[in-house]
């Protein structure tokens, strides 16, 4: 009956042991899942935020530097760096002294900068007559507007030469004047000031 009573203990050690054991292995399973099923989840979030960010910032308005200035046009002209070869011929052909606070006129002047013009194939300007040079300058200016570009979206406006600039955006919704991306803008007393990173080329005239 003692050997019995002892066999029965035994046993029910044991059972109570592998019990244990059956018990503490299923809990340890179970962490391990959720911690699994944690990470997972929290690396889906940060991808999904990552997306919605870079779209988010697909097609945003590109920010253009303005400055406002008490300075006339020409006078802002004159003082911007990087620009003396346009700055040079605006005043060589005589249209800058037609632009004055005097007037009472508003003026919109795109200024390309000294890297423009050396991008032009050579001759470009140095070939041209003194009629031709003149109007490539009046080209590049506005008479009677103050132009907003930003505001611009799309669209022709007659520059002084007599012939038609065309306004629209680019990538990114960089604002353009045909082919010509603006990099800053100017506000002064008497109109608007681009500088510009492209030379404004005349459409060429028909002979007929």
């Amino acid at each position: 009956m003692n050997n019995d009573s002892s066999r029965g203990i035994w046993v029910g050690v044991v059972v109570v042991v592998l019990i244990a054991a059956l018990g503490l292995w299923w809990y340890s399973s179970r962490s391990v899942d959720t911690s699994m099923t944690t990470d997972t989840t929290a690396t889906t979030t940060v991808a999904t935020t990552t997306g919605s960010t870079s779209t988010g910032t697909t097609g945003t308005a590109a920010i253009i530097p303005v400055t406002k200035s008490a300075n006339d046009v020409v006078s802002i002209v004159a003082g911007l760096s990087g620009v003396s070869q346009f700055n040079s011929i605006f005043h060589s052909t005589g249209i800058a002294a037609t632009i004055t606070p005097q007037t009472g006129g508003k003026y919109t002047i795109f200024v390309p900068t000294n890297g423009a013009i050396s991008q032009l194939p050579a001759g470009t300007i140095s070939k041209l007559t003194a009629a031709e040079l003149k109007r490539l300058v009046q080209y590049h200016v506005i008479s009677g507007r103050a132009i907003d570009t930003t505001a611009q979206v799309a669209g022709q406006i007659q520059a002084l030469s007599g012939d038609a600039l065309n306004f629209n955006y680019g990538t990114n919704k960089i604002p353009m004047v045909n082919s010509a991306i603006i990099i800053a803008q100017y506000n002064g007393s008497n109109g608007t000031v681009y500088l510009i990173d492209n030379v404004l080329l005349p459409p060429t005239k028909s002979n007929i």
